[in-house]
């Protein structure tokens, strides 16, 4: 089954941990000069920043730093709930923001209260100021599943750089808005603040979308009490006032059932019912699965290897502590959808249990781990014969996928398995989705170095976006890098957006660089579908294992990369 997934370091956070990723980024990026979260500190601990905020408030003759004597404690204690990240977000320059973010989690903590939105207007940009095309803000994490696998904090997320441009206002407004050109751009900020959970950030995401608002920028903080504050920088509202933008954002919320601050509601709950009613058991007798060593863990799910009736098999349960109904039914749609599939090159399923207390995955374990630890931690570099091998087996199998009528949606190298003989087979449906299901799909799903425009950008989409993620990976076969190795995955996903591919190096086959250009077109209609993909792999295939005049027909090897 997956060795994938629990180490999603590997999908959206790949290389540091998160919070040295945060650091990195913030650091090398310059926080501040939007107006934000701030920024400039370089705090490399907690205490030194706390000191220095109430230093600055007490400068500044702040009411609350000369009134309170306990102050300087408090800040210690609020930014001592929240990640090393924050710290370094920090612009000691503007210390009220800590305040304000120190009462909004205070207030966070009546259940009555939650959740929390604050707006506040910041500048006004020049309508001349470069923009992004798009609709409002799809560049946040949807697919939690990059946290819920991951060997740090379950939902400690580190703060990524969304900013398109710098900002260029200043602090007089008044003057500005009295000679505002109508093309004018004005920018805000808001803060959120609820319970932590997984998929809360796609759906305040969506949620910012659905009104309009385009996201600049976004910090994003976990507490180490479970609660969560989420800065935004966002266009997309046309006056200085935010009455009618903080009302805006309530009724949206209202709209959702409340799906911001409340972890399960009915209509999952009757999913959960319809599909456990459906899958049953798979005619699984859980008795005679032993259970062996656990090869990953993950904040939301363990893997193990075990031995089901004489045959290695992967297990994965869906841990107890963190089950609601949305993991639930996640869970479930893997099962219905590996019960339906056969082929070569999808992973095997052998059943399933859903009716104890922990819901557990059984499916044929896989020996060679995932094709990402294959190329980036095992440094291995592929000769193009094996390259085209291992396409034309993903391309057979995500075709038999799409022949069922099922979009996998989070399409990458982790979620690939190597077998004996080198066969790769496909894995992971935990977010996969039947196109009989009905209605466009819109939700940015996936992983974000993978991830399709149409989809980063919330706009419908269908069976392509597997196609463009299958770019992704054929430029990874090809070249044995990490994609976009030295962005975020923010940044990634903010160039794609804006027209940006990584380059294909000139020793690659014109015919395989043309057929990775296509497969990631910007034009879902441009791209091949896998039918095509593979007749055109293995006719490349054909002409490269042609022996030249006067040599032997060359053994396609497996190499280790030289060390960097």
């Amino acid at each position: 089954m997956e060795e994938e997934d629990m180490e999603e370091g590997v999908g959206e956070s790949s290389g540091p941990s998160p919070r040295a990723a945060a650091a990195s980024a913030a650091a090398g990026l310059g926080y501040g000069s939007g107006g934000g979260g701030g920024g400039g500190g370089g705090f490399s601990t907690h205490g030194n920043i706390s000191k220095a905020i109430y230093d600055r408030l007490v400068a500044i003759g702040n009411e609350e730093a000369i009134s309170n004597p306990s102050l300087r404690l408090e800040l210690d204690e609020h930014i001592e709930r929240l990640p090393t990240s924050y710290s370094i977000d920090l612009d000691v320059n503007k210390p009220e923001e800590v305040l304000l973010h120190r009462r909004i989690l205070a207030d966070c903590a009546d259940p009555d209260k939650r959740p929390i939105f604050h707006a506040r207007f910041l500048r006004v940009e020049s309508g001349s100021t470069p923009r992004e095309n798009g609709n409002g803000g799809g560049f946040l994490p949807v697919n939690l599943r990059d946290d819920e696998f991951t060997e740090s904090e379950p939902y400690e997320r580190m703060m990524e750089d969304l900013s398109l441009e710098r900002g260029k206002g200043g602090d007089d407004f008044e003057a500005i808005s009295a000679r505002r050109d109508p093309k004018d751009i004005l920018v805000h900020e808001i803060i959120f603040s609820s319970n932590d959970k997984p998929k809360l950030l796609s759906k305040l995401s969506a949620l910012l979308s659905e009104i309009g608002l385009n996201i600049r920028e976004a910090h994003v903080f976990s507490t180490t009490d479970g609660f969560c504050l989420d800065v935004f920088v966002v266009d997309g509202w046309d006056t200085e006032e935010t009455d009618g933008l903080l009302q805006k954002l309530k009724e949206a919320e209202a709209h959702s059932h409340g799906s911001l601050s409340n972890s399960t509601n009915s209509s999952a709950s009757e999913k959960v019912l319809e599909l456990q009613e459906k899958i049953g058991d798979s005619d699984f007798d859980r008795t005679l699965l032993q259970i062996g060593k656990k090869i990953a863990s993950g904040s939301s799910g363990d893997l193990y290897r075990g031995t089901y009736l004489g045959v290695d098999v992967a297990v994965k349960f869906l841990k107890s502590e963190h089950v609601n109904e949305s993991s639930k039914v996640e869970f479930l749609q893997e099962i219905m959808i590996l019960k339906s599939v056969d082929h070569d090159n999808v992973v095997q399923f052998y059943g399933a249990c859903t009716k104890h207390r922990k819901y557990l995955i059984v499916t044929e374990y896989m020996s060679g781990g995932n094709l990402y630890d294959f190329l980036h931690k095992q440094n291995n570099t592929l000769e193009l014969p094996v390259v085209l091998r291992i396409a034309i087996g993903i391309s057979k199998g995500m075709d038999y996928l799409h022949q069922n009528n099922i979009i996998h949606r989070d399409l990458k190298t982790a979620n690939l398995l190597i077998g004996s003989g080198q066969v790769v087979k496909i894995a992971d449906f935990g977010v996969s989705r039947l196109r009989s299901q009905g209605g466009d799909m819109t939700a940015e799903t996936g992983t974000y170095r993978w991830m399709a425009p149409e989809v980063i950008n919330h706009k419908p989409y269908d069976h392509k976006a597997d196609i463009f993620s299958f770019a992704i990976v054929l430029w990874e076969l090809v070249t044995s890098k990490i994609p976009y190795e030295n962005l975020t995955p923010l940044q990634a996903a903010l160039g794609v957006r804006q027209g940006m591919r990584m380059e294909i190096p000139p020793r690659v086959h014109p015919r395989l660089s043309n057929l990775i250009q296509r497969c990631w077109d910007e034009n879902p209609h441009v791209r091949p579908v896998f039918s095509e993909i593979t007749v055109e792999l293995e006719d490349i295939l054909r002409y490269v294992q042609v022996p030249k005049a006067g040599s032997r027909h060359p053994k396609a090897k497996i190499q280790k990369k030289s060390p960097r």
